[in-house]
């Protein structure tokens, strides 16, 4: 009954919002597998069911399923994973996704599953030669042979077309950072507008999804500030600001105050500015991120405060 009712919400949330099934699986699983999910006659796996869901925008609470031992191993690995990521444990990271290469070998998952999966595994380990100073254009080149694991079709560009999970919106955020990081602000900014119109249309009723959409608006905040639009950048600062007070999404707030004292100083508001930096520099230390705090310190000398 659970992979029945799992499957209902599948199908009428896809035709709710007047999507194919092809359109739906395109690069997760084949349409006669998500016609078994939909139907009851086929247990969807939690990779295949986050894509699904996350596609279609569905909130996490809604399919909280019970998860075989190998899917547990899976999940925990790649939490332990992301956390490392997250304080530039390059080497852990390196180890950890070793140990979940060589787990996933050993599992009888569908090719589906796999696809995902080694599409996470690549992303990673691009990710990692990236912070080690791999060259950015042959990491461009690399990140669009990874989106086209799931989006075979994928210009470069647009998405606004497209269903995204959160896998993909990840990959598409650090496609658009590499761009910029070659000069190509254009292309960069162009990817990340959409990806925020995306995000804005589709995803903020999901957990896991919606913690990406502060981070798109600190890049297009930062962006958009060294290209002089100072205005603009402070608009897209406030509404990351604003979005991570409501939400709770706490992990960018203190860079968004970074870029949103930046614009401020940019704009001749320097009693503002001051006190934005002292904010975001109080957090950063608060969380004993203090290469980060030094980094606002540095930002806030260049402008004299």
């Amino acid at each position: 009954m659970k992979y029945y009712t799992i499957g209902n919400l599948i199908r009428d949330a896809r035709e709710r919002q007047n999507c194919s099934q092809e359109e739906v699986c395109h690069g997760i699983c084949t349409s006669s597998t998500l016609s078994r999910i939909e139907n009851g006659q086929q247990a969807p796996g939690k990779k295949i069911l986050e894509g699904l869901m996350q596609r279609l925008g569905i909130v996490e609470w809604f399919y909280d399923i019970s998860m075989s031992r190998q899917e547990e191993e899976k999940c925990e690995l790649e939490r332990r994973l992301a956390r490392c990521f997250e304080r530039k444990e390059y080497d852990k990271v390196q180890m950890l996704a070793d140990e979940l290469e060589e787990k996933l070998k050993t599992y009888a998952d569908r090719e589906c599953n796999r696809r995902m999966e080694q599409q996470y595994l690549y992303f990673v380990r691009i990710m990692i030669r990236k912070e080690r100073g791999e060259n950015l254009e042959k990491t461009a080149e690399q990140l669009l042979e990874v989106i086209r694991m799931t989006l075979p079709d994928f210009d470069g560009m647009h998405i606004q077309t497209r269903l995204l999970n959160y896998q993909e919106i990840s990959i598409l955020n650090s496609i658009g950072s590499v761009y910029y990081a070659l000069g190509k602000s254009w292309d960069a900014l162009r990817l990340m507008f959409d990806l925020k119109e995306y995000l804005e249309n589709h995803m903020l009723n999901s957990q896991k999804i919606s913690e990406k959409y502060p981070m798109v608006l600190q890049n297009l905040s930062l962006w958009m500030e060294r290209e002089g639009h100072y205005k603009d950048a402070l608009e897209l600062c406030q509404k990351g600001i604003d979005f991570c007070i409501e939400y709770g999404k706490m992990h960018t707030f203190p860079m968004l105050l970074c870029n949103k004292a930046c614009a401020l100083a940019e704009l001749g508001q320097i009693e503002m500015s001051k006190e934005v930096f002292e904010q975001s520099t109080a957090i950063f230390q608060a969380v004993g991120q203090r290469e980060s705090a030094e980094l606002v310190k540095e930002y806030a000398r260049y402008y004299g405060i």
